[in-house]
Formats: C-alpha cells, structure tokens, sequence
C-alpha cells in the first residue's frame, strides 16, 4: 500500500473514532424532561385535554404525547356491536378482533368452519354467537376473510433479516376482496371488503389500484362509518405515493379533522410530505378546513407567534384547538421568556454574583468547531471515495474508511443544525420589589410587544363569547400581566371573573394565578402577607397531595399520571416566595421555602435530596440559621404561617440536621461548637458525600487521609495514614487551637494550616467540609461563604506563614514557605473555555504565567540548603520551572 494511502487510512480511522466517542457522549447523557424543563404555572390541562393534548406544546418532543385520542379499536368494537345489535357487547368484538395472539385467530378460523357451538374461554362471546346466526351469514365470511389476510396486512419489516414483500399473494387477497364486495348488498359488510382491497392494494405498492378502489367505491358509500376515515388516510399515502404531495396533505388534513382515532398519525404524515401550506390551502373549501390547516400549521410551530391562533378563532371560533393554541402561546412565554425572568436560583444569584451573557448568538463558538469539524470531514469523505472509485480501488478498506468518514462528516452537520442555540440573558440582582432578573431593553421590547398582540387576542376572546370557555381569556390575560411584573393589573383582571361560572379546571389555575400576583405585590412579606397567602399555601399543598403520584422530574409514560399541581408547588416556592424571602435577608424563612419546595411528590436526581433538605441548605446556611430551623423541628411554632411552613422539616432526620450544624461549625472554624453538633448524630455514621459517583463517608471509610498530613504534590490525592471522622477532626482542631491559646507554638500552626489545606478542594480530606467533589471547583470563581477555604485557601495561608515567623527550624521554615506558595495559587481564577472559548489557549498561558510568578517561590531560594527545598524542587514542576527561568 502506497504510503499516502496508509497515512489517508491512519487518518480515517482516528478522524472516526474522535467521532465516534463524542456521539456515544451525546447519545448516552442526560436528555431533559420534555414536560418539565421549562418554569410553569399555567397548566395546559385546562384547555382540550381529550381531544387535543397530543399538541400540547414542549420543545423537546414532536408531539407532546403519542397517544391517539381516541382507540381505533374501540371506535370499530363499537361500530360492530351496533350493527350486530343486542346481545352483542362492544367488550366481546374487541376481545375477538384484537386481543387475541396470532395462533388463538388461526384456531378461531377453524372453529368458525365448523357448525358446532364454541368451547372454551370464548363459548359465551355474544359476538361469535351472533355470527354464527344464519341472519349473520355475510358478516361471518367477511370476518374469516379478514382474519386470513390479516398476516399479509399487518406485516413487520425486519432490519437485520429482511424479507421481500409477497406482492403476489397480497394483489391475490385483493382481487377477492374486491370481487366479494360486489357480491353481497350489505352496505356495512360492503364497504368493509372494499377497505381491505385498497388496504391490500396499498401494503402490496399497488398504489394506483388502492386509489382507485377508494374513488370509485369507497367515497361515494353513504356511510358514516369510521372505516371511511381509514381509508381517506390511505388514499392520501397513495396521493402521496403518486407524487401528489399538496393533495395528500390535505387529505391527511382532513383526517386529522374528523378521525381522532388517527389525528396525530395524520398530523405526522401531513408533515413528512412537507408540502407547500399556501397550496395546501387552496384546497380547503370550508372555514372548517381552513381551521384546522391553520391549527396544524400552529401546533407544529415553537416560536412566538399569534397568526395561526388568529385565524383558526376566525374560521372556527368556537372550535377547542383555539384553546390549546392559546394555551401553547402561553407555555412558550414561559420557556423563553419567564423561565429566563425567573432564573432567581442560581448559585451566582445567592452568592450576589452577576454573570454576563451575549444575547442571541446566532450559534455559540463552542459549537463552531463542529461545524467546520463536519464540512472538513464529510468533504476527506467524499474525495477519498471519488478517488477510489475513479481509480478502480480494489481496497475496500479504502472505500469503506472514505463512507464512515462521509458518515461521519454528515452527522456532525445535522447535529450543528439541529442544535438550536437557547435564548440567554444578561442577568443581575434581584431589583428591589421584584423577583425577576433583569434583562435587557431589546428582549424586554420583544416579548411585550408579543405580549400587548396575545392581549388584545385575549380580549376579544373574552368579549365576543364565541369560545365555550371565554373565561380563558381572562385567566390568560392576568397570567401576561404577571410575566410584565404588573400585579395590580393582574389582580383586576382576575376581579370580572367573579360571578362567572367556571370550570374546575379553571377555577383551580385562578387560585394559582390569584396566588402568584399576590405574592409579586408584596415588596415585603411581612407577617399580614403571610397569613393572606396561608389559605392559598394549603389549597396547592392538599391539591399537590391529592394529585396523581407520579414523580414530577422523571419522564411519565403516561402524561396523564403527571402532577401538575406538585410541579406548581415546587416553581413557586423556588422561584417567588423564596427569593422574596431572601431579598429581604430573611435566610431561614427562605430555606424552609426551599425545603417545601421538595414536597414529596416531586422528585429530583440530585443527592441531597436523599437527604430530604435542598441544596441551598447544604451551600448558604450559617450555623444560626440551621439552629433556628432544628429548634422549630424539635417544638413546632405556634404561629400558624409559620407552622404550615416548618412543617415540611417532620420529613428530615434530626441526625442529618445536626450532622449538617457540625459541617457548617467546621466551615466557620467553630470547632467546640462542631464538636457539640456531632455528638448528637446518634446512628454513628455521618452523611456521605459523592466522589466520582461513589460513596464517601465522613468516618473514613474511602476517599479520605490525614488531614494533617500535606505533600508536595495535590495530585495524586494521598488517602493514607491516620482517619479521621468529622467529630474526630473537630476535636483535633479544638485540641490544638486550646494549646495556641496556651502557648503559641510553630507546629501548632503548621498542623491546624494543615487541616485547612487539607479540608480545600485541592487535600485529601475535603469531604470534612464539603459535600460534593469536582474537578471543575479546581480554581473557580468563589461562590459560597466557605470558599475562602474550600477554593482559595486563605485561611491556611496566614497559618503557614504565622508558622514560619515562630519557627527558627529551616526546614519547617522551607515546608511552610512552599505550602504558602501553594496557598498563593489558589487565588488565581483558572480559565474556562465555557466562559469565552476563543480566548481561552490565551487565559490558559496567562494563568500558567501567574502560577509560576509566585512571590513564595523567591522567597524559596533562601532555604537551598534545607532537604526539603531539594525534595520539593525535584518533584514540584512549578518551582523547578521558576528555579530554571530565576536562577
């Protein structure tokens, strides 16, 4: 093999296995919750569950569910009893027709030939007794047809074995079915047997014949039959077929208009064909057709937009797709822009941290490469296959090597285009009276723009009293009036529906509502607010609890188990009362918000959740915060707010709670209290923390060394030498710091420097003060109160260096200088190419420049002489490089 050749080879295969891991990353990570991913507190629910859910809107998923409407089996069972008439239960056609296994039918074909009653489970089936009547001698042979074809129709395509299609045999059934249609005068029987000459016709890619069975039998039957819907669908796949693709959608139009045993499959295959709406249209001969190409046009949209909505109230006012329209209008303001409003929860938000985001990106850099990664690839792909082809290659590792690559190339395309990049925005401080981010003017004028047109929707909605629900009008138009942050507006739009005669389903989403905007009014909750909002705080508790059980965070097989009210629960907790809680510094009030927030029926992938107790306990609470919450734990308060709110800490083991105190006391260097907290965990073993995705235990079971025992290196972790648990380290550190009170000793303050060090994310004990590890808290930006140890190390830095002042030792002079110079580095914020990936080779050198200009490592060069300064030149880089650029 010529050398270029190998090297094209070499290049191929490497090119594809970088391919190929990151879409087995892609493929095996975590997908979102397509029905809770988005901030939501407008259930769509309200509106044409039966007949329209499946349109509900979710950006994750073509359709919201895959659930047809209604049960073409049903529909059919029901159509056979009515014909059949008493005794005939729709309960024994369905029985029959479809839940029996192939081999139960073949017998049943037998029996029917035979005079003899039915034995077995099915001698009492009223359906079977009543074919086998003479009256019934018709439907009895159509049926024993339909059970013999039925293994042509209903084949299945095997990918790994497949089988050519017996065509012959299929345009055979076909022509008998046709010829027994003409032979019997039954108009039910009749329409049935040409339905299975254009259904077989059709599976055997005759379409020409299907269609014409359909034109010149099946549409001129007057018959009200269902059957006929079926097959309008057909016919449509043969117009399909046949290249006219405007006739065919509409035709799958109409299905979807009248048949909702088969509305969402029309709905797919209206869109596969993607033929022009505009031609599509001109089809349409009723206001009925129009509204419902319109509806389809609008539930297949996920941008903002009131056009499609406009036009189906137009021609079909009083038709429930306005509603779930409307409502899906109303669900997409809420992914795009309250959910970004609402982005109140953050680690940035409760630290008093801003982050700043472009706006809009028409596609962020990081997802560039990917772009130029694809056409570079897909075009080696196809230049080594034209070459190969072209020069007669009998390689075929060659050609194959040039079609992965291709393959290859050509996915990395679609990903890029598929991948739509998430509106983002730049956010601040909760502004005062409010608790929603700030954003930008130009996103603010977008959507209130959109806003002010759904209004004006609304209002004649309401007004015009065409819709059977108008009320929706108005419960929509005070839910965009909370999204502008105009709660007075919302609350006298909510005010005309008093009197009105509501649904359930409605009155329930005004409680919401009426909850919602009397909590965006109050600029501080104060104990009046508090017992206002009480009454409306149990409603959504008892509705929460009473709802479907289903988990609200994990994907529902069936949407109709999904908890709502749990989820609504969860969202106002977690973005309205608590952060109105925290912008008036009222911390404890705000974890117990956040501790309802986790109601028990919403469950969360995060571990301390296992804990029962939300993350912002585990991150934010000072020890008198978590002292106020166990003494409400341990004697419920009297007051009634205050009571309904700390009931939730029933739910979380006092063991947890202390052990939680005694972690916090560590981090705030409150060893004796720390000591005291952990003395009170009674089970013996403290709480885990997740290492890697493994268990790590306080009490030194893995993942854990001597706290007081440091290395030159961080890397690799040293989980050796003497365990300590929790209560164990606070009793060491109590210990020494009584003995610095004593007499302030050189060792003392190297060991306690130690402990600390050791306790940052960078020493082999840091799950004393931590709960979680990763190696993205590596030099990141502080978040968290203890993070002056946990990240930067600044407490074990004036350690070090008071050691070194008392100390006359060289050597304990040289071990506390370089562990200073340690300690140095951590203040230096390392580069993430999340942050900004065009400039991050360049942040990378800066940072690397900072690490190495330490100012320990000059000071350094005063203990040459010491064993340590050899040791620690021969094994840390970092100062052999200062060494050899200083020398």
């Amino acid at each position: 093999m010529k050398l270029w050749k190998k090297l094209l080879l070499y290049f191929v295969s490497i090119t594809g296995c970088l391919l190929l891991g990151i879409a087995v990353l892609v493929a095996c990570s975590d997908e979102p919750d397509p029905y809770d991913y988005y901030t939501s507190f407008f259930n769509p629910n309200i509106q044409s569950k039966k007949d329209f859910g499946a349109f509900y809107f979710t950006d994750y998923r073509f359709t919201y569910t895959d659930d047809e409407p209604e049960s073409e089996a049903t529909i059919n069972s029901a159509e056979w009893a009515r014909y059949l008439e008493q005794p005939v239960t729709a309960g024994d056609v369905k029985k029959v027709m479809y839940e029996l296994d192939s081999a139960a039918k073949q017998n049943l074909i037998q029996d029917l030939d035979q005079e003899l009653p039915m034995t077995g489970k099915l001698a009492n089936n009223t359906f079977l007794q009543s074919l086998k009547q003479p009256a019934h001698q018709a439907a009895l042979q159509y049926f024993k047809f339909a059970l013999e074809v039925e293994p042509l129709a209903n084949t299945t395509y095997d990918e790994w074995n497949p089988a050519p299609i017996d065509t012959a045999a299929i345009a055979n059934a076909a022509q008998k079915a046709l010829a027994a249609a003409g032979t019997v005068n039954d108009g039910f029987i009749k329409l049935r047997y040409y339905y299975q000459a254009q259904r077989l016709f059709h599976y055997g890619r005759y379409y020409e014949q299907a269609n014409i069975i359909y034109e010149q039998h099946i549409a001129a039957l007057p018959s009200k039959s269902h059957i006929k819907g079926w097959a309008l669908s057909y016919q449509a796949g043969e117009k399909r077929r046949l290249g006219d693709t405007t006739q065919a959608a509409y035709l799958f139009s109409k299905v979807f208009a009248n048949y909702p045993e088969r509305r969402v499959q029309a709905y797919r295959n209206y869109y596969y064909i993607n033929a022009p709406f505009t031609e599509v249209l001109k089809l349409a001969h009723t206001a009925e057709e129009k509204a419902h190409l319109y509806a389809i046009k609008g539930f297949s949209n996920p941008e903002i937009e009131i056009e499609n909505l406009e036009q189906v109230y137009h021609n079909m006012p009083s038709s429930p797709m306005v509603g779930t329209l409307l409502v899906r209008e109303i669900n997409k303001l809420e992914e795009y822009y309250l959910t970004p409003a609402l982005s109140n929860n953050t680690d940035q938000f409760y630290s008093e941290q801003s982050i700043k985001k472009s706006y809009l990106q028409p596609h962020s850099s990081t997802k560039k490469w990917l772009l130029w990664t694809g056409i570079f690839v897909l075009f080696a792909g196809l230049v080594t296959l034209i070459i190969s082809f072209k020069k007669q290659s009998k390689q075929s590792s060659i050609k194959i090597a040039g079609g992965f690559l291709a393959l290859a190339g050509a996915a990395c395309l679609i990903w890029f285009a598929v991948s739509r990049p998430r509106t983002e925005f730049e956010t601040q401080k909760l502004s005062q009276g409010s608790f929603f981010v700030t954003m930008p003017d130009s996103v603010k004028t977008k959507y209130n723009d959109h806003i002010e047109k759904l209004r004006s929707f609304c209002t004649k909605l309401t007004s015009d009293a065409q819709y059977p629900e108008p009320q929706i009008g108005a419960l929509a138009d005070a839910y965009l009036y909370f999204m502008q942050n105009r709660p007075d507006d919302g609350l006298s739009a909510l005010n005309k529906l008093e009197g009105q005669n509501l649904t359930g389903k409605l009155v329930d989403q005004k409680q919401v509502l009426n909850l919602l905007l009397s909590a965006q009014r109050m600029k501080q909750v104060k104990s009046v607010d508090e017992a206002s909002l009480l009454p409306s705080l149990q409603w959504l508790r008892g509705k929460a609890a009473s709802g479907e059980k289903a988990k609200a965070d994990v994907y529902p097989e069936n949407t109709n188990n999904y908890n709502h009210f749990a989820v609504t629960e969860r969202n106002f907790y977690t973005y309205v009362l608590a952060p109105a809680y925290l912008r008036q510094g009222d911390t404890t009030k705000a974890a117990l918000a956040m501790l309802n927030s986790n109601n028990g029926n919403v469950a969360n992938y995060n571990w301390y959740i296992t804990r029962n107790m939300p993350d912002f306990w585990f991150h934010y609470l000072h020890s008198y915060h978590l002292n106020q919450l166990i003494s409400w734990k341990m004697k419920r308060p009297a007051e009634r707010y205050l009571s309904f709110l700390s009931n939730g800490l029933k739910r979380v083991d006092a063991d947890n709670l202390y052990e939680l105190l005694g972690t916090i006391a560590l981090r705030e260097h409150h060893y004796p209290e720390a000591t005291t907290a952990f003395q009170h965990v009674k089970n013996g073993k403290l709480m885990s923390a997740s290492y890697n995705g493994q268990d790590y235990y306080s009490d030194g079971e893995s993942y854990q060394g001597d706290p007081f025992y440091v290395e030159i290196n961080d890397y690799p972790k040293y989980f050796a030498g003497k365990r300590y648990t929790k209560l164990t380290f606070a009793q060491r550190m109590t210990a020494l710091e009584s003995q610095l009170k004593a007499e302030p000793k050189a060792d003392t303050y190297y060991l306690i420097a130690n402990g600390l060090y050791n306790t940052s994310t960078y020493g082999n004990s840091w799950g004393l003060i931590a709960y979680q590890w990763s190696a993205y808290d590596f030099g990141r930006e502080p978040l968290y109160y203890y993070d002056e140890d946990y990240i930067n190390t600044s407490r074990a830095l004036q350690y070090y260096l008071k050691a070194r002042a008392l100390s006359n030792d060289p050597e304990m002079k040289a071990r506390c200088t370089f562990m200073a110079a340690k300690c140095a580095q951590k203040e230096h914020k390392a580069p993430s190419f999340m942050d900004n990936y065009d400039t991050y080779d360049k942040r990378s050198k800066e940072y690397m420049t900072q690490l190495k200009k330490n100012s320990y490592f000059k000071e350094m060069q005063q203990y040459k002489t010491t064993a340590f300064y050899r040791k620690a030149a021969n094994e840390c880089s970092y100062l052999s490089d200062f060494i050899r650029s200083n020398p």
